[in-house]
C-alpha cells in the first residue's frame, strides 16, 4: 500500500483492508500512535460504510484513540472530498510533503464521526 500512495511505513504499525477475490479495493494503514491520537494512511479503489465503521472501531474500540489525523496530496480532491464526508477537519500543510506536492493534514475527532458506532445509518446503507 506505501507504493500506492508513495510513502514508506516504518513499525510498528497496523493494517486493515478490503479484499475481494485476491484484490486489495482499500487499504489501511494505523501509524504514530500517541494513545490519543492516530495516523491514517489510506488508498482505495472504493469504500463501504461497513468498511468505514470497522475503521472507526478499531481506532477507538482497539486503539483507544479520541482522534485520528489524516495526510492527503494537495492535488487529490477525491481524498479531501472524503475526508469532509467523514467528518474531518483540515487542520495544515505541510509544504512538500510529497516530493512533487504539498501535504494536507485533517483531524477527526470521535464525537464529529458520522459513521461511529451509535449513529444511525443513512436510508439504503
Amino acid at each position: 500500500m506505501g507504493a500506492r500512495i508513495g510513502v514508506t511505513f516504518h513499525p510498528p504499525y497496523t493494517t486493515l483492508a478490503h479484499v475481494d477475490r485476491g484484490r486489495t479495493i482499500a487499504g489501511f494503514v494505523f501509524n504514530v500512535w500517541t494513545g490519543h491520537d492516530v495516523e491514517i494512511s489510506l488508498a482505495a479503489d472504493r469504500l463501504s460504510l461497513t468498511l468505514l465503521r470497522a475503521v472507526f472501531d478499531y481506532v477507538t474500540r482497539q486503539l483507544g484513540c479520541r482522534r485520528a489525523t489524516c495526510r492527503t496530496r494537495a492535488d487529490n480532491s477525491n481524498a479531501q472530498t472524503l475526508l469532509a464526508r467523514l467528518g474531518a477537519q483540515p487542520e495544515g500543510r505541510q509544504r512538500g510533503y510529497f516530493g512533487d506536492c504539498d501535504g494536507l493534514l485533517y483531524g477527526i475527532i470521535k464525537e464529529d464521526f458520522p459513521y461511529g458506532l451509535h449513529a444511525k445509518a443513512p436510508e439504503g446503507a
